[in-house]
This record gives C-alpha cells, sequence and structure tokens, in this order.
C-alpha cells in the first residue's frame, strides 16, 4: 500500500476515534469513504434478506436524504448482483458489482431505477458483520469508470475499521436510553467500554467483544478514568450511574 493510502487510513481511523458525538460516527465515515476512494456517493443499509425489506440508514452527499432510497431497496434488492452475492455466501470481502454482474443485470429494471434516482454506474459494497438472514455494509457508486485492485485493497482495510464501529454501536445501542455521554467528552467507544465494564468483563473479554487488543481496550480505560476524574473501576461504574450515564441497577448477573 502506498504511503498515501496509508495516511488516508490513518485519518480515517483517527476520525473514527476523534469524534465525541456517537449520533455523527455514520455520517462522517460516509463522508470520509467519498472523499478518500472516491466516490460520488456512501449509503449505509441495513436488509432483511429473508422478509425482502431494509432501509437506508445514512448516506453522503447530503441530496440522497432526498432520494427514494428505501423504495429503490424494496423494489430491486433481491436483483441487485451485489446484494445477491452477499445473502447467499458466507463471502465479507469488498467486492465491485463489475465482479459479480453480467450482462443481464446492466440491462436490467433495477439498474435503470437506481441509474434514474441516484445516477449509480459501478458500485463497490464494503459488507460488515450481521446476522445470518441479514446484510449491513455500506454501498458506494462511482460514475464513468469502475473500481481497481487498489480501491479494493483499501476497501478491504477500511472494512475493518468499520466493523470495529459497529460493534461498540450495538453495545451502545442495548443500553437503556440514559445520559449523553458527549457532554463529558466520551466517545462512543470509551462508552461501550465503560457499558462492558458494568457487566463485570474482564479488559481481555471485553476486547473479545469489541474485537480490539486488550491494549486497546487498557486505554479506552485510561481515557475513561480521566474524563470521569476517578482511578479505579468501581469509582467509574459509580460516577458513570451518577453522572446518569449508566443505569441505576447494574446488569443482572
Amino acid at each position: 500500500m502506498s504511503g498515501h493510502d496509508a495516511k488516508r487510513l490513518h485519518d480515517l481511523a483517527m476520525a473514527i476515534l476523534t469524534e465525541r458525538e456517537p449520533v455523527r460516527v455514520w455520517p462522517l465515515l460516509m463522508e470520509r469513504l467519498i472523499a478518500d476512494l472516491p466516490v460520488d456517493l456512501a449509503v449505509l443499509i441495513d436488509l432483511d434478506w429473508r422478509a425482502g425489506t431494509g432501509h437506508a440508514q445514512t448516506g453522503s452527499p447530503d441530496w440522497l436524504y432526498e432520494a427514494p432510497l428505501d423504495a429503490l431497496i424494496h423494489a430491486h434488492m433481491r436483483a441487485h448482483p451485489l446484494l445477491r452475492h452477499y445473502a447467499h455466501t458466507r463471502d465479507r470481502t469488498p467486492h465491485s458489482l463489475d465482479e459479480v454482474a453480467d450482462d443481464r443485470w446492466w440491462k436490467s429494471e433495477g439498474y435503470r431505477a437506481g441509474k434514474a434516482a441516484i445516477g449509480i454506474d459501478r458500485q463497490l459494497a464494503l459488507p460488515l458483520n450481521s446476522r445470518p438472514g441479514q446484510i449491513r455494509g455500506v454501498i458506494m457508486s462511482r460514475s464513468g469508470h469502475g473500481f481497481t485492485d487498489r480501491d479494493l485493497e483499501f476497501a478491504d482495510l477500511a472494512r475493518s475499521l468499520l466493523d470495529t464501529v459497529s460493534a461498540y454501536e450495538k453495545v451502545v445501542l442495548d443500553m437503556p436510553k440514559l445520559g449523553d455521554p458527549a457532554e463529558y467528552g466520551i466517545t462512543l467507544r470509551e462508552m461501550a467500554v465503560l457499558a462492558l465494564l458494568d457487566e463485570g468483563l474482564t479488559a481481555h473479554a471485553i476486547g473479545s467483544r469489541l474485537q480490539i487488543t486488550e491494549k486497546t481496550v487498557v486505554k479506552h480505560k485510561e481515557n475513561l478514568y480521566r474524563k470521569l476524574g476517578v482511578h479505579d473501576r468501581v469509582t467509574a461504574l459509580k460516577k458513570g450511574r451518577s453522572l446518569g450515564l449508566l443505569p441505576i441497577e447494574p446488569p443482572a448477573g
């Protein structure tokens, strides 16, 4: 990987780690992917393949919010070559549309509808970890020319970062609605660690749950303690409850 590509990945990782508002993480990532690859648009999708339903969670640029993305998904998801590929395989490697589509796709109603609505032409998918029967990932599009091996290599490395964000997000979203951690400068990653500390998990177990190293967990704990003004786990959990960041009663078990 070139020095330029390595810097793009470094900057992407830093953007994830330093974002103070969890709600901003995914929109930020869509913006960065557009600039870094570059592409014309990027959309985070969440599909239930078995039910034939799904939604576009967020995307960039901003005009996508007025595009009929959900209608496109509902009407054509089962015919889309990339989505079909990921639905019927265990593959989680980023692929371009050119790699999996045959001539029928380029002549299909689904292709024409996407082209007319949002100008899609060449596409690249970053599939994220998801439950069986579900497809979660980022679909990116560009017009004019396809994706190179270098683009695919960058996408594969970026995918691992996005999978980590998903792991953090799942922990935080499973928590009851409490105080806003951003008010105290606590990031999405740190909040996930705090929630798992409240479950009694060790640093090693937290690392396994969040798909990060034990060393990274320790660093997040240090940042948490500093921001909460404490020096140990017990006091951190007590302070988290007093600030409304954790439920009054610890998790059962």
